[in-house]
């Protein structure tokens, strides 16, 4: 089957969407379907062939909200011959070529919806104009619409018939459950510390902290607003029991340098999943987090962590001193939590998933519901 996929970057570079396109793409490859990609050329000079994946990358001049703006994107479609269509949303312009290019192929379009375009500012603006007028077009133009978060956004709710979970996975192979580190209950968090990542909530978990005495906590990532959220610590008196260690370059010694790991995101309509949740699971560490991420179904049901209300620093740091208090049961949660992502959240059953649907409209559906066969 030929499966192309239209999405703004693609590996090496590196990203949480970047990254779910290159796992399912890769496998479908490795299955025998004719996987071919095309975004931008971003960063500069990047492979035209990753792992059996054939990458075609357009030159672009500047960005507009987050989005390479590639103006031979519309001829490099049209070249393209396929079965099935596969883009993506927040990112804006790559999602309505997409569609375009599926129409005009007469073919099926498939739109994985992570999350609702939003933005602060002059960007919040554009992005407001935008889901009014393009995005509804897109939705209605696609055959099928991925969400991977089961409590989608309102926006979805007029496409209820279209809409189909596919959850994130992990690498199970690279993420390996590691002994409990000793020394004071350490929380893990890890992000990009921009102002567009404020709602993963450091902020709050940052307050929570100042509650408990002696509870430790590891900051990844780096950006623009990390010394923001060291100013933030020295005010809260906690800047000894912070520790900010910038880029992780190896992710398996950071969460077995944690005994629990904490997103406490605050914004539904940005937060599309929270794939940091499953690497510190498949190592073996609860999670504490709250109801709007991808996982939250799981988390207290298979006893893998402690759900949180958004933006409450108290019942962060409530939830945060019961586990300091029953620390002896974080070993038994963390086995739950790997359990958990072995069975639910590989990048296998993740590809299964997709496969799946893409074989069944590639024989079966084109956007207005007419019959038609692959190729044709």
């Amino acid at each position: 089957m030929r499966i192309l996929e239209v999405v703004v970057r693609y590996p090496p570079y590196v990203g949480g969407v970047e990254n779910s396109v290159y796992h399912v793409a890769t496998q479908l490859a490795a299955r025998g379907h004719e996987v071919r990609v095309v975004c931008a050329d971003e960063p500069e000079g990047s492979p035209a062939e990753v792992e059996g994946v054939s990458v075609v990358r357009l030159p672009w001049r500047f960005k507009l909200a987050n989005t390479n703006l590639c103006f031979g994107l519309w001829e490099a479609l049209r070249r393209e011959k396929a079965d099935v269509i596969h883009t993506h949303v927040p990112t804006v312009f790559f999602a309505e070529m997409a569609a375009a290019a599926a129409e005009a192929m007469g073919i099926p379009l498939v739109l994985t919806y992570h999350n609702d375009p939003a933005g602060e500012g002059i960007k919040g603006l554009l992005t407001g104009l935008y889901n009014r007028l393009r995005l509804p077009r897109v939705l209605e133009a696609s055959t099928r619409i991925v969400t991977t978060n089961p409590l989608h956004s309102p926006v979805l709710d007029p496409y209820e018939s279209k809409l189909v979970c596919i959850p994130w996975g992990v690498e199970v192979e690279r993420f390996i459950p590691a002994e409990e580190p000793e020394g004071p209950l350490t929380v893990g968090f890890l992000s990009l510390l921009d102002a567009h990542h404020r709602y993963k909530g450091l902020d709050v978990l940052l307050e929570a902290i100042a509650e408990i005495p002696e509870v430790r906590l590891k900051i990844g990532g780096r950006g623009e607003d990390r010394e923001w959220y060291r100013h933030q610590a020295e005010e809260l008196g906690i800047e000894d029991r912070v520790e900010f260690l910038g880029f992780v370059p190896d992710l398996n010694s950071f969460y077995a340098s944690c005994h629990v790991f904490a997103l406490p995101s605050t914004d539904p309509r940005r937060e599309g999943f929270g794939l940091v949740l499953l690497e510190a699971m498949a190592c073996g560490r609860p999670v504490i987090t709250t109801p709007i991420v991808g996982i939250a179904g799981d988390v207290e049901p298979r006893g893998v962590g402690v759900l949180v209300p958004p933006n409450d620093p108290h019942a962060l740091a409530s939830a945060l001193m019961s586990l300091r208090e029953n620390r002896s049961e974080l070993p038994g949660t963390g086995r739950r939590a790997r359990l958990l992502v072995e069975e639910r959240y590989t990048w296998e059953r993740v590809t299964d998933d997709y496969e799946r649907l893409f074989t069944e409209l590639g024989r079966t559906v084109r956007p207005d519901g007419r019959t038609i066969r692959p190729g044709s």
